[in-house]
């Protein structure tokens, strides 16, 4: 049964466009079900609730497209409205057949259907029906799974499809990943990591993609047999054999002929890879013999190898448009850093959330981000014109006049609300009722540091030191890591700087340093890792110290602190360095402040003794909500329920400041909630008067902090944390500024 599902699913991913993977599902059902007729209803785009017949194979063709049931109307508005299977031995006598002229249906009176959903959104209904014989469990269960497996399979080939066929606008929905709007276009990179992600693209110089991709394979040629000859020392001859049988499947036949002929059609070497690959390994896969069909994955593996090389050859004349849209199933850190930051306009992503890696650097670039976009047809967007809404979660492709005209009119609005912004970046950041607020930035970049300057910021809140490790391939120095800190801490030199120590696994990963693991978020990761590797703890902590010096505005920040065990480790730790740089000076060194993250549920109910401990707490609103949520933040199927704004998150979080103001320990917040206007208002509610943003936020904040009292404020959080969900709370924040007259503030348009 596993190999019958994988072996349909595969062709519908395969398929064009929707109505190939159509045809290919009724076909294969009814011959793998032994059935009769075979149909399918989808639930039409413009009128959800109703439901129209895509399918059908042992049926009149002609009925297709004329058919169509609503909610609850007949067998399949029936089984869509209940979202349940139906196995029926006499459909024709069951109270909500509707029989469909012509259509021959009554020749099966035997029927089954079930529904397609996705999301817990009903798709549409696949329908099975026999002359004789019912239908078993054995088979209803086969049909259950196979839609659950299709579902998300024929929303990407709807979407493609249409976005294949209509050159017209188009648009796509994920989740609001950084504020803000941008007009450019698309561009795709890929690394090499896989196959699927290379986009198309044309070429008109044919000789220089079919010399890229010669020398690509020439190269895995070479290694290929210099591998083989290796292991002959230490393997059997059969092992050693497989090294030689993948150099000689690239030194000619049909792998090379195919993808010259497609490179010869004008498109570009990469692409046309790509498709030869795939074909090559449908064919395998599609073999009865379990052995053959596991040749697939030596195909696979053999692409990959010479795709590597050959987006290594590409990756050199990379020619980045002024107006670069980055788009990608997974965009990285590291794509980021390859694009110019005056070109990098926006971001649209398959994966990620709101407070994903990417789209928190993306908030700090004030670069506008959509992440999580379901079904994005990324192979074909290379070179399209987008326009991409970060603040709805939403991207235009092939944006028409219109869809132009309008979103031009938002810029201009949005670069007026800027421009009146700018009026702030002087005055303090008090409340109507006078009172003060510090607001600080989060930084790790060293092009932040004269924007952040030019705002008003009042210091660093957050510096993510991870950055400068994650785009080198090795460990920084601690001289390289002392000239960086140094710097930051010499720019704001009279200010406060918090440098956090490393931070990393999770969603940021380090090439050199790999941590595999089953759940990553709750595993090796933060001050866990740097206490296991005091050496690299250690480095990192002289280079700080070393760099304050003469300085003195350094401020140490602990991440992901779960108890006072970790923070006695690092106290140790800090002030042995300090004692060790003392003695290398022959001077007295000032010890910075020590400051503990509060991102942890059980630092949250520990906060009393944490607080005994150390100078001062920040909250680090991101991982707090997602651990106390349990909602992966990087995991686009759960995004909606990832909120800040969650009662248990604000009541945590006033369990916080009452806990540090029982010793008086002063509590800043450095989780994007710091720099979302809604979230600025909920945590001055609080009693919170230090936030740290990515510097395109402040002035916002600012501005809204100088919009309300102080009173106002504590009064409506009192009605938030008296809500039952986050949607509610939201709505309220949202509505209080409209009344100021500051909509734009979180919204496309004034």
């Amino acid at each position: 049964m596993i190999h019958r599902l994988q072996r349909i699913v595969q062709e519908v991913n395969r398929a064009p466009d929707i109505d190939h993977a159509l045809v290919l599902i009724t076909g294969s059902l009814i011959q793998d079900l032994s059935a009769d007729a075979c149909t399918i209803f989808l639930a039409d785009k413009n009128e959800p609730n109703l439901l129209v017949l895509k399918a059908c194979e042992g049926l009149n063709p002609e009925i297709i497209g004329k058919v169509k049931r609503k909610l609850d109307q007949g067998l399949v508005g029936t089984i869509a409205a209940r979202a349940e299977a139906m196995n029926l031995l006499d459909a024709p006598r069951h109270k909500k057949f509707m029989l469909v002229p012509d259509s021959g249906e009554v020749e099966f009176p035997i029927y089954l259907g079930v529904p397609i959903i996705a999301h817990r959104e009903v798709l549409g209904v696949i329908s099975i029906q026999r002359a004789e014989n019912a239908f078993n469990e054995d088979e209803e269960a086969y049909l259950t799974t196979l839609a659950a497996q299709l579902a998300t399979s024929i929303e990407r080939a709807e979407s493609q499809g249409r976005f294949s066929t209509e050159q017209t606008t188009h648009m796509i929905k994920g989740v609001a990943g950084a504020p803000g709007m941008a007009i450019g276009q698309a561009m795709v990179l890929n690394r090499g990591v896989n196959l699927e992600s290379v986009p198309d693209k044309k070429t008109t110089d044919i000789e220089g993609e079919l010399s890229s991709f010669r020398e690509a394979v020439r190269k895995v040629c070479e290694e290929l047999t210099e591998q083989g000859e290796k292991m002959r020392a230490s393997l059997p001859e059969e092992e050693c054999a497989l090294f030689l049988a993948y150099a000689q499947m690239l030194s000619g036949g049909s792998l090379i002929d195919d993808t010259e002929k497609s490179i010869a059609a004008g498109n570009w070497a990469p692409s046309s890879w790509r498709d030869t690959v795939e074909q090559h390994a449908y064919v395998f896969t599609q073999m009865e013999d379990r052995y053959l069909a596991e040749r697939a994955n030596d195909i696979r593996d053999l692409g990959l190898r010479v795709l590597r090389k050959l987006m290594l050859e590409q990756s050199l004349y990379l020619d980045f448009p002024d107006q670069t849209i980055l788009v990608g199933d997974e965009v990285t850190a590291t794509d980021l850093a390859d694009v110019p930051l005056d070109c990098l306009s926006g971001i649209v992503s398959a994966h990620g959330s709101s407070s994903s890696h990417v789209a928190i650097l993306a908030h700090a670039l004030g670069v506008p981000a959509v992440m999580g976009v379901p079904n994005l047809p990324v192979k074909q967007l290379d070179g399209v014109k987008l326009v991409v809404d970060g603040y709805n979660g939403s991207a235009f492709i092939n944006p028409d006049n219109s869809v132009l005209d309008e979103y031009s009119k938002y810029l201009e609005e949005e670069a007026a609300i800027e421009q009146d912004l700018l009026g702030l970046k002087n005055q303090s950041a008090v409340t109507l009722d006078q009172r003060q607020v510090t607001l600080l930035v989060n930084s790790g970049l060293m092009s932040d540091h004269t924007p952040s300057l030019r705002s008003g910021a009042e210091g660093v809140g957050l510096y993510r030191t991870e950055i400068p490790f994650q785009i080198r391939d090795r460990f920084p120095s601690e001289e390289e890591q002392y000239l960086i800190y140094k710097d930051v801490l010499d720019t704001f030199k009279g200010m406060p700087v918090v440098l956090r120590t490393l931070d990393v696994g999770g969603d940021k990963p380090l090439s050199y340093f790999p941590i595999d693991e089953a759940n990553p978020f709750l595993g090796w990761r933060g001050v866990r890792i740097t206490l296991d590797h005091p050496e690299i703890f250690v480095t990192q902590v002289r280079a700080m110290i070393r760099a304050n010096v003469g300085v003195n505005n350094l401020e140490i920040l602990l991440p992901m602190i779960s108890g006072k065990a970790e923070l006695v480790e690092s106290l140790v730790l800090i002030n042995r360095v300090r004692d060790e740089i003392e003695e290398e000076l022959g001077e007295t060194i000032w010890l910075p402040k020590i400051g503990a993250m509060i991102e942890v549920p059980s630092a949250v109910y520990q906060i009393e003794d944490i607080c005994s401990m150390v100078d001062f707490v920040s909250i680090g609103t991101n991982d707090l909500t997602q651990y106390l949520l349990a909602v992966d933040r990087n995991n686009e199927n759960v995004a909606d329920l990832y909120s800040s704004l969650h009662p248990a998150v604000l009541k945590a979080m006033c369990q916080i400041v009452e806990g540090a103001a029982l010793s008086t320990t002063p509590v800043s917040v450095c989780g994007e909630l710091a720099g979302d206007p809604l979230g600025v208002m909920a945590l001055l509610g609080m009693g919170i008067d230090s936030l740290s943003m990515s510097v395109g936020s402040l002035l916002r904040a600012k501005k809204v902090i100088m919009s309300f009292s102080h009173a106002e404020l504590i009064e409506m959080l009192q009605r938030a944390l008296s809500m039952s969900d986050a949607f509610m709370i939201r709505e309220m924040y949202a509505g209080k500024l409209d009344q100021r007259g500051l909509g734009g503030l979180i919204r496309a348009g004034k």
